[in-house]
């Protein structure tokens, strides 16, 4: 007998154009009088700031701003902003930008209340205490980091990337707002993209998945397929950057509850090993492991090359799902990702120890098809 499916989200969300007007009112609901703002330079520098300070100026709260984050932030980065909440008596989080000065601002906000590094949990339920108040306000439509009960860094010493996994780093709050993703360059906008667009794949297609999560994943693909070409060359487009950040949000809400497959398990290590940007690492293997995983879910594959717009008419199923991964490998060229791992520094001689490692991830098995060590090579190889 299977056990019954569940839903879960901890996180209240505040979704709309011009919602950053709001933030002074729900921290003052939520009792904040003084905040650290957690974001990065390119943020901090881009004017984007000012939606949220004045808002919180006309509630009566009081703000510093801590840019400091890297786009693969740093055991030590996150434990430096967690010293400084702590010596200035902030009672909040504010964090802007995208999913890395989320994730940081997530575990200052967890290390306000359990004591230590941000090294000593990660990994799975080691959170004891629930955290300060989070808000999370996401500049780009990506990472969903702003809903999801988990938060990634960096060790540079070891080499490893790792997580910490647990309910009390969920965010209080996630505040959307469109208008704050207008100024987020092409770049930036492909990668976030497409990383939305492998979480929402990797969900619909992951074995735990459900009814309930396969309708948000679905409707999410068929969204980016919709948006993802005009939010990258036409960046003041609203509608489409509304597209986007709403499809980034129900891909998040579908992987939060199913959580991913083999492409997420096997981008891990180039983020550790060779600070690749998350969102790259993942729209380049994409298209691969979806070639390997394709005989696992046929059908969930016709469901996806439709979603993408794709004609499968007088196909056969077998036929139809391959036009999934041929209409994800024209829209990755249509927003100009033309780059392999190599172009990041991923040697083949360093794969097969790779692969090895990637075996034993807890994701592989959610996959429709499991992979071995061999076939794991062979999709790095292919993305190179």
């Amino acid at each position: 007998m299977s056990s019954p499916n569940e839903f879960n989200l901890t996180t209240r969300i505040v979704c709309g154009r011009n919602a950053a007007a709001q933030i002074g009112d729900i921290a003052a609901s939520l009792n904040v009088k003084k905040v650290q703002i957690v974001t990065d330079k390119g943020v901090s520098g881009s004017g984007i700031l000012d939606n949220i300070l004045s808002p919180l100026k006309a509630a009566g709260i009081s703000a510093e701003v801590f840019d400091e984050v890297e786009y693969n932030p740093t055991v030590e980065t996150i434990d430096r902003a967690a010293g400084r909440f702590a010596n200035e008596n902030f009672d909040g989080v504010i964090a802007v930008g995208g999913g890395s000065p989320m994730d940081v601002g997530k575990c200052v906000a967890v290390l306000a209340n359990n004591p230590g590094s941000a090294s000593d949990y990660l990994g799975v339920d080691l959170v004891k205490n629930d955290g300060r108040v989070c808000i999370c306000v996401p500049t780009t439509a990506g990472t969903a980091a702003e809903i999801t009960d988990v938060a990634v860094m960096n060790d540079p010493e070891k080499k490893l990337k790792g997580g910490i996994r647990s309910p009390q780093i969920a965010p209080t709050v996630a505040l959307l707002d469109p208008v704050l993703t207008l100024t987020l360059p092409p770049g930036p906008t492909r990668d976030s993209g497409l990383d939305a667009l492998t979480h929402a794949i990797e969900s619909y297609i992951s074995v735990n998945s459900w009814r309930v999560t396969d309708t948000m994943n679905l409707r999410a693909i068929e969204q980016i397929g919709r948006y993802l070409r005009t939010a990258v060359h036409n960046g003041s487009d609203i509608d489409a950057r509304e597209g986007m950040l709403t499809a980034s949000l129900m891909a998040g809400l579908g992987f939060h509850n199913t959580k991913l497959c083999l492409v997420h398990a096997i981008t891990i290590p180039f983020g550790g090993i060779h600070n690749m940007p998350h969102g790259v690492s993942n729209a380049i293997v994409l298209p691969h492991a979806m070639r390997f995983l394709l005989p696992g879910a046929v059908s969930k594959y016709v469901d996806i090359a439709v979603a993408l717009g794709e004609n499968v008419e007088g196909l056969s199923d077998r036929e139809a799902a391959e036009l999934a991964v041929e209409a994800v490998e024209q829209l990755s060229r249509d927003v100009d990702l033309h780059e392999g791992l190599s172009n990041y520094g991923v040697k083949e001689q360093e794969l097969p120890e790779i692969a090895e490692s990637v075996e034993g991830n807890f994701m592989v098995p959610l996959s429709p098809r499991v992979a071995k060590a061999k076939d794991i090579l062979g999709i790095c190889k292919a993305a190179l």
